[in-house]
């Protein structure tokens, strides 16, 4: 273990010495400073009255799914919640602003660094979320304190990655001191690449345990209807889906939210070319700029989402919605947001990164389609108003039905950590 663990830093920092400029410069100016100091793990010793518990969540997705979780602990604990996505700080930041909870960026996984981290904040124990198995993060951690997996998965392609180095992979998750994962067949791959079956449990997934806000939109009642939202899409998956929205023959309304926010300028030059190109007259606006622009319900309207933190409430309005990064190979987004609000949705043929999605198609809650069959299914679901009903219904009974993992992790994570 120990010379394949030099093997690994050694490439890890020949990698790093490549990236770090690259990250570095594509962050904004006044978040450089802190985001360098935090990533070599130097922080600011800080004393707590409470325990301490370290949560790492990468990115958006990972945060919400155990927002209740942390929510939770932050009554008994001090939380620090590390991620590495700067769009994961912002919305942390937001959502535990009033919880004893302390966001930071993960540091890069180099030994001295997670040192550091560790010896700033003194962590009972060490929580990761989904599949962020880091070598020196769980190898370190572990020496003096339990690291758990919460909301556990493999994904196939992540299997077949672990299976070809599992030589490297085994004694790392024999490190691990609990794994709560999200499906039996996840069950199946830990196991199969080394983990004890005596520290695996199958909780479900905490996805489902979202509670979103209901905000009321100023806006909302100005907008022509039926609302199609696209939701956390990738490119070039706004071109597809525009190109589907301008051929529907109805008056209705598309509201785009990519899922980066470093892309809304692209997003906004390609709907202005999309709509100068067409003869049709069709209304665009910004969030941002909507607020003085509310006498527009008698055309096609067009809405850019350029503000982080405030879809899951969005999906509220929608009369069904589409799920981006499905039409490409990456691999979905989370699609419980609508079905919350019962909401039908559309998908893509990518949704590996939700298996449970399965489900919903066999019970008729959503509709999956290629790029192709986009616009039948689009024009299915707008005009008819008693199918979006019932397969909105069908989609919160799912949702309901698969809810409680939160629950079910915390009572684990309570009798573990004691």
């Amino acid at each position: 273990m120990q010379k394949t663990l030099l093997i690994y830093n050694f490439l890890y920092l020949v990698a790093l010495i490549f990236i770090l400029p690259l990250e570095y410069f594509k962050r904004p100016t006044f978040l450089r400073k802190r985001w360098i100091r935090e990533k070599f793990g130097f922080f600011e010793e800080t004393e707590s009255n409470l325990p301490t518990i370290w949560v790492h969540a990468v990115s958006v997705g990972e945060v919400s799914a155990v927002s209740k979780m942390i929510m939770e602990l932050s009554n008994k604990y001090r939380i620090v919640l590390s991620t590495i996505t700067d769009t994961g700080q912002r919305i942390a930041q937001e959502r535990f602003k009033n919880y004893n909870v302390k966001v930071v960026y993960m540091p890069f996984d180099i030994s001295w660094a997670i040192k550091r981290f560790l010896k700033s904040f003194n962590p009972i124990a060490i929580i990761i979320t989904e599949t962020e198995l880091w070598p020196n993060l769980i190898s370190i951690g572990s020496k003096n304190k339990p690291v758990i997996v919460v909301n556990g998965r493999i994904s196939e392609k992540s299997f077949r990655g672990y299976s070809k180095i599992k030589f490297f992979i085994k004694p790392l998750i024999k490190k691990l001191s609990l794994i709560c994962v999200q499906e039996q067949n996840y069950k199946e791959r830990f196991i199969a690449i080394g983990a004890d079956k005596k520290k695996i449990h199958v909780t479900g997934n905490m996805k489902f345990d979202i509670e979103l806000k209901d905000i009321k939109f100023i806006w909302e009642d100005y907008i022509p209807s039926p609302v199609i939202i696209a939701g956390s899409t990738h490119e070039p998956e706004e071109d597809i889906i525009l190109d589907a929205f301008l051929k529907m023959n109805i008056k209705a309304t598309l509201v785009i939210a990519p899922r980066h926010p470093e892309r809304f300028s692209e997003v906004e030059t390609l709907i202005r070319e999309k709509i100068a190109n067409i003869n049709e007259e069709v209304f665009f606006s910004k969030l941002t700029d909507f607020f003085s622009k509310l006498t527009h319900q008698n055309r096609k309207f067009i809405l850019l989402i350029d503000q982080m933190g405030i879809l899951g409430s969005l999906y509220r309005l929608c009369d069904f919605a589409i799920i981006g990064g499905s039409f490409i190979p990456h691999g979905g987004q989370n699609p419980l947001e609508p079905s919350f609000w019962k909401k039908p949705f559309v998908c893509g043929p990518y949704m590996h990164n939700f298996p449970f999605t399965e489900e919903f198609i066999r019970e008729k809650a959503c509709l999956s389609v290629d790029r192709k069959s986009l616009l039948e299914a689009m024009r299915k679901l707008a005009e008819n108003h008693e199918l979006r009903k019932s397969m909105g219904e069908r989609a919160y009974q799912i949702f309901l039905k698969n809810s409680g993992a939160t629950k079910k992790t915390l009572n684990l994570l309570e009798k573990f950590i004691l």
